[in-house]
C-alpha cells in the first residue's frame, strides 16, 4: 500500500537518536541516518521533513522518555531523598550503553548554540520545563518544612539545573562520573533547614 508508513516510528526515532547521540547533529549525515534507521532518504523526508525535523523529534522523544522519568524522581516526599534519586538517575545515564554521551539535549544545546531554529526552541523549552519542575519541588520542600523558608526557590532551581548540565559537560570532557557525584553531593550538603 503506497502512501502509508510501513515502519514503527518509535523504533526509527530510537535508532536515529542513538546516531545523533553518538556523532552529534552536524557530524551525522543523511547516509548515517539511512543506515541507522533502515529508511531511505525519501522516507525520512516524507515523514520528518528534514534532518532537522528528525533531530527535533528525537529531542522530543528524549524529553518524554528520559527527562520526565528523571524529574518524576523529585516527587519523593523527602526533599533530600528526591534530589538524591534525581541525581542518581542522571549519573546512571553515564554508565548506560543506551546513552552514549550523557544527554542528547545538552549536547544539542552546546552544538546548536543560540541558533534560532526548531531544535534550539525545543531544547530551551525542555530546560524551562525542568527549571519550573525543580522550582515547584523546592517550594513544596519549604511548605513541608524540609527547606529553609528564606530560600529563594528560583535561585536554587537555577543552581540545581546548572549543576546537572555542567556535570554532563564534565563527564563528556573527562569521561569521569566521579566528578559529577562530588558536585551532586555538594549540592545536597547545601540543602538544609
Amino acid at each position: 500500500m503506497s502512501g502509508r508508513k510501513q515502519f514503527d516510528e518509535a523504533s526509527i526515532l530510537d535508532c536515529a537518536m542513538r546516531q545523533f547521540w553518538e556523532k552529534g547533529y552536524t557530524a551525522t549525515s543523511l547516509a548515517d541516518l539511512e543506515m541507522a534507521t533502515g529508511l531511505n532518504k525519501s522516507s525520512i523526508y516524507n515523514t520528518f521533513k528534514s534532518k532537522e525535523g528528525l533531530y527535533a523529534r528525537c529531542i522530543e522523544r528524549f524529553r518524554t522518555e528520559y527527562t520526565r522519568g528523571a524529574l518524576a524522581k523529585l516527587d519523593h516526599p523527602d526533599f533530600k531523598t528526591a534530589l538524591s534519586r534525581f541525581f542518581d538517575v542522571l549519573l546512571a545515564g553515564f554508565d548506560d550503553p543506551s546513552c552514549p554521551n550523557g544527554c542528547i539535549a545538552t549536547m544539542g544545546a552546546l552544538e546548536m548554540g543560540d541558533k534560532n531554529n526548531i531544535v534550539s526552541g525545543l531544547i530551551s523549552n525542555g530546560l524551562e520545563e525542568m527549571l519550573v519542575y525543580i522550582e515547584q519541588r523546592c517550594l513544596k520542600a519549604i511548605e513541608d518544612k524540609q527547606l529553609d523558608a528564606k530560600m529563594d526557590c528560583s535561585e536554587l532551581a537555577a543552581m540545581i539545573l546548572a549543576v546537572t548540565r555542567g556535570v554532563v559537560v564534565l563527564n563528556m570532557g573527562t569521561g569521569n562520573a566521579n566528578t559529577g557525584r562530588k558536585a551532586y553531593d555538594c549540592v545536597l550538603s547545601f540543602i538544609s533547614l
